[in-house]
C-alpha cells in the first residue's frame, strides 16, 4: 500500500534487494497488517493492499515506509487515494533520492511531463499524452517530490 516495489518476474532494478530487505525484516517475526481506513484490501491482481507492521526494538517498523526509506520502492497511490502518510511517504522518498539510496543511485534527473489531474509522469512522446490540452513540463525529481509516480508505458524502470 502507498508503495511501488520493482517487479521480480520482470527483472527490474532493485527487485532482488527489495525482497531480500523485505524478508529480512519480516522472516521468522510476527507481522502484522493494517489498512487504510475506507480503502481496499486487495487490487485488481489480487495482490494485499496493507501496511505491514514488524516489530523492531521497543517498537514497530512500518516495513512499506522503510522500503521507500531505503530507495528499494517508490511512491505509489493511483486513482484518488488519499492516504495518511502520504507526506512521510514523499519526505522519506525524497530524502533517499538526496542520498543516492537504492533505485535512485543512478538516477539522473530529466524533463517530464504531467497533466493537470493526472497521478503520473510521463516522456514527451507517451502516448498517455496524446489527449492532454497542455501538459506541463517539470523534472523528475520535482515530479516524484508531488508524489507522482513514473508512467508505467514510458518509464518503467525510472
Amino acid at each position: 500500500l502507498g508503495i511501488d516495489c520493482p517487479e521480480l518476474n520482470e527483472g527490474q532494478p532493485f527487485a532482488k534487494e527489495a525482497k531480500q530487505y523485505s524478508l529480512d525484516k519480516c522472516l521468522g517475526k510476527d507481522v502484522y497488517f493494517s489498512f487504510e481506513p475506507g480503502g481496499q484490501k486487495a487490487d485488481h491482481y489480487g495482490r494485499l493492499l496493507a501496511w505491514v507492521w514488524v516489530g523492531e526494538g521497543t517498537g514497530y517498523l512500518n516495513v512499506n515506509e522503510a522500503l521507500v526509506s531505503e530507495g528499494l520502492a517508490g511512491v505509489y497511490m493511483p486513482g484518488n487515494k488519499k492516504l495518511q502518510n502520504k507526506d512521510k511517504l514523499i519526505a522519506l522518498q525524497t530524502r533517499a533520492r538526496k542520498r543516492k539510496l537504492g533505485k535512485w543511485k543512478s538516477f539522473k534527473d530529466v524533463n517530464v511531463f504531467r497533466t493537470k489531474n493526472g497521478k503520473a509522469f510521463h516522456k514527451k512522446d507517451c502516448k498517455h499524452l496524446a489527449r492532454s490540452k497542455y501538459p506541463q513540463m517539470i523534472t523528475a525529481s520535482v515530479a516524484a517530490d508531488l508524489g507522482l509516480h513514473p508512467c508505467r508505458t514510458c518509464l518503467p524502470d525510472l
